[in-house]
């Protein structure tokens, strides 16, 4: 047997007490008639027989009392199954994996720096368990890798599995994008919903600003985590077919990328989201979780089956009953004579 609210117990020290007072109730009962009839005249209050029937029924007072203690303390024996109702919020993570996230002025480069982040968060939702996650890869178009699910271990495989073979067209069309996510989820609730972009902020004309301000008209919320650095642009490192490294070229130039913080800033603040860059540590995301998610309000998303000891209270407020009733239906002797 366990007890969920040990502090309850410090009313059982308080039963002492009800049987001190009892006792002096009686003495001061019993001095009262003497007062008024002689013994003679009362032969049916015999001083040993009412002294009895007295302690019998502060015992039987004093029992149920430590019953109702008991309950208090909520006593649990035995198993029990339940459904327990999990809340939560439904995240949609959009992950930039065009050839720019390869960029290495983060390490160990844009693309795995962007994943850590997101395994971070992960790792603080699963400790809380109850919202949705989703995976949405784009470059130039955008590819569903998981639909929301609550099986984070199905999120984090594909997570891993995610790169810039995920999408068939290169580029990076972040507008398309976000517009993509919007129709491929269907009738999301807008109110338990957020989106998390995870991206260096380059785009190629895909009016990214007002998709932006279609997920607002919506009271939708875009949080965006721009991941290089920003002061300096880096050179793109691609496999040339032989195994072998080289560096992205357009017509003989070596191409360089740069974050731009600029344009991930607008998305967010125009849907009364955050921007975060994540140039220095990839525990950027629980920030934004913390900040911006946790507290917002949340839903019934299912119930999970809880098995553990069940609560037994109800039986010692039985009990305390029965020996309330026990002495409120005993015959006093003589009772119902003339």
């Amino acid at each position: 047997m366990q007890f969920d609210a040990w502090h309850y117990a410090a009313l059982l020290a308080l039963l002492p007490l009800l049987l001190a007072l009892y006792g002096r109730a009686f003495r001061q009962k019993r001095e009262a008639l003497a007062a008024f009839f002689e013994r003679a005249r009362a032969p049916g209050l015999s001083p040993g027989l009412e002294r009895r029937r007295h302690w019998r029924r502060a015992l039987l007072v004093s029992a149920a009392g430590a019953c109702l203690v008991l309950a208090l303390m909520q006593p649990r024996w035995g198993t029990a199954v339940q459904d327990v109702p999990r809340q939560g919020r439904d995240l949609i993570v959009l992950l930039d994996v065009s050839l720019s996230m390869l960029a290495e002025d983060v390490a160990p480069n844009r693309l795995q720096r962007a994943k850590a982040a997101v395994r971070e968060l992960v790792a603080t939702i699963a400790a809380e368990g109850g919202h949705r996650l989703a995976l949405v890869a784009f470059a130039g178009r955008a590819s569903l890798r998981c639909p929301l699910t609550l099986d984070y271990r199905l999120f984090l495989e594909r997570l891993d599995e995610a790169g810039v073979a995920s999408v068939d067209q290169k580029g990076t069309r972040i507008g398309d994008a976000l517009r993509q996510t919007l129709q491929s989820f269907g009738q999301l609730n807008y109110a338990y919903t957020d989106l998390i972009l995870l991206s260096d902020g380059e785009d190629q004309g895909s009016l990214p600003l007002e998709a932006a301000g279609f997920a607002a008209a919506h009271h939708l919320s875009l949080h965006a985590v721009g991941v290089g650095d920003p002061a300096a642009a880096a050179a793109i490192p691609v496999d040339d077919g032989a195994g072998r490294r080289t560096y992205l070229t357009f017509r003989e130039q070596e191409v360089r990328s740069r974050m731009q913080p600029d344009l991930l800033r607008q998305m967010a603040a125009a849907t009364g989201g955050a921007y975060l860059p994540l140039a220095a540590d990839a525990a950027g995301l629980e920030r934004i979780y913390a900040d911006h998610i946790e507290g917002r309000p949340q839903r019934q998303i299912d119930a999970a089956t809880s098995e553990g000891p069940a609560h037994r209270y109800q039986w010692f407020v039985l009990l305390a009953l029965l020996l309330l009733a026990s002495d409120m239906l005993r015959r006093e002797p003589g009772a119902g004579t003339a």
